[in-house]
């Protein structure tokens, strides 16, 4: 928690701030709606449950003016003045949940979001990386983890936490192996596979997205594979960004021109990719950086999203608003 956020916090001054909050664009990304005690897979991706979900989108249709991503491109495209609050709502990856429940809450609110998808995910049996860990570290319950370049292991607990599963997934992206490897050192630990009864209906269909992008959703890129970008080779990282592309609009027979960096986080992307990004054909790519944005134009493919990962409470979304940095 910054310093800034700490005296709105303790002071109390969110309702006091709130009036004067600059023009800008601040984007909001949810990954999963539902609860996050019905999966057998990671937990800490769920945003919040559906009646959290209503309450943040009626927040913030209240507060900002929701755009399409569509909108947003057009806005930077022209060089316009942002004047106004603006948001963008986003989600990424593409689980099933979003088609079943996000999708209907925006549709009865007359709202847009923004799906970024992952479309080696797209109707198939595939478990996403994160999700087989977590998988696997719940079959480690009452273990230690260590995987082979770990300085040292972590606990887990009977049954696994939500702690221990943060902990290892964060342990793991922080890590210079490759996903592969780290992936096959937990199957090596837990000596066991995700039974194939769990693989149905993970991720999103083609005809539920192609539905989606019918009705006002907003549909971008989030690689083929998810593979963290700055892991990559430059022919890697071309396949990432063409095979992602070029599916997407073969099946929603749609131009797409906006992308999320997988995790996302400042060191899985580099601005020596910006170029080669542009040449693929994006306009707009987003990070996972929690900035708001008031140069859009300028960081076009550095573009700050703040991360819902909480029930819904207003002042503190109030207060993670008010104290996140801007970008320069």
């Amino acid at each position: 928690m910054n310093i800034k956020n700490q005296l709105i916090k303790r002071l109390n001054l969110s309702k006091l701030l709130w009036p004067t909050l600059a023009n800008g664009l601040y984007c909001f990304n949810f990954h999963r709606i539902g609860h996050w005690q019905d999966t057998s897979f990671d937990p800490c991706v769920f945003s919040c449950d559906e009646e959290n979900f209503r309450q943040y989108l009626i927040f913030l249709n209240s507060n900002f003016r929701i755009i399409t991503l569509e909108e947003l491109t057009n806005i930077i495209e022209k060089n316009s003045p942002i004047t106004e609050k603006l948001a963008l709502i986003t989600f990424d990856d593409g689980y099933a949940d979003n088609y079943h429940i996000a999708y209907p809450i925006l549709k009865s609110l007359n709202l847009s979001a923004t799906f970024f998808i992952t479309t080696s995910l797209v109707d198939s049996k595939i478990i996403a990386w994160w999700d087989e860990i977590a998988w696997h570290v719940r079959q480690c319950a009452g273990k230690t983890i260590k995987l082979n370049n770990w300085r040292k292991g972590i606990d887990i607990e009977m049954p696994a936490s939500q702690i221990n599963i943060r902990q290892v997934l964060q342990q793991v992206k922080a890590m210079s192996s490759t996903i592969e490897l780290q992936v096959q050192e937990f199957r090596d630990l837990s000596k066991t596979s995700v039974p194939d009864e769990l693989r149905d209906n993970v991720f999103i269909s083609w005809p539920q997205l192609v539905e989606m992008s019918e009705n006002k959703m907003s549909i971008g890129a989030h690689s083929h594979s998810h593979k963290v970008f700055s892991c990559l080779t430059e022919s890697e990282l071309n396949f990432e960004l063409e095979e992602s592309k070029r599916l997407l609009e073969l099946h929603l027979q749609k131009s797409v021109d906006s992308l999320s960096y997988p995790v996302g986080g400042s060191n899985t992307y580099n601005h020596d990719m910006f170029a080669t990004i542009s040449a693929k054909g994006y306009k707009l790519g987003f990070s996972f950086r929690g900035i708001t944005n008031h140069n859009p134009r300028v960081n076009r493919f550095e573009l700050g999203r703040l991360s819902i990962d909480q029930p819904f409470d207003g002042r503190k979304l109030m207060e993670m608003i008010l104290s996140a940095d801007k970008d320069k």
